[in-house]
């Protein structure tokens, strides 16, 4: 330790400022990473880091949110992984891979090589969460892209989005009215 701290001493001469006192320490770090040797490999500090670094997996744009619940699950046939007991969709170009789903504060998220793929509600009343986005989009080399819904297929999502009329009951006796 006491090696280190006198390799790097920057109380040897006055810096004028702090990015110089920066570039001063960069510039003498890289001199010794290159003269040291890496206690677990033998070769130089340099040559162990350019190593590492190659195996290291990218950092992801945004935080990790804290997740208290994670879990590796393989995408079935129809894009759907189970967790916690409900189905969720994902990207159809994930079929038939592994991914990553995690349970976050009131949201599941689903990962593929450290990237979120597909964010869903948690703990919700249905058991079959669908995102109808993860079904569009082209093939891959791998998997055919699902048919387009089509007109009715269309109408039937377009429904079943649509909040529930609220009518009096007046309005139903007089159509049973009709119907007689």
């Amino acid at each position: 330790m006491r090696d280190q701290r006198l390799a790097i001493n920057p109380y040897g001469r006055p810096y004028a400022s702090l990015a110089e006192l920066q570039q001063w320490t960069d510039a003498r770090i890289e001199i010794l990473s290159h003269e040291r040797r890496c206690p677990a490999t033998g070769s130089t500090v340099a040559q162990a880091w350019a190593e590492e670094r190659a195996r290291l997996t990218h950092v992801p744009e945004t935080l990790p949110e804290p997740f208290d619940l994670v879990a590796t699950r393989q995408v079935g046939l129809d894009g759907l992984v189970s967790f916690e007991g409900r189905q969720y969709s994902v990207p159809f170009q994930l079929i038939g891979q592994r991914v990553e789903v995690r349970g976050t504060a009131g949201q599941v998220q689903i990962l593929k090589d450290c990237d979120v793929v597909a964010r869903h509600p948690r703990a919700t009343p249905a058991r079959l969460v669908i995102d109808q986005a993860h079904y569009d989009g082209p093939s891959t080399e791998h998997v055919l892209a699902p048919p387009p819904l089509g007109r009715l297929g269309a109408r039937i999502q377009d429904l079943s989005q649509a909040p529930v009329a609220h009518r009096s009951i007046d309005l139903y006796a007089a159509l049973a009215e009709v119907a007689r």
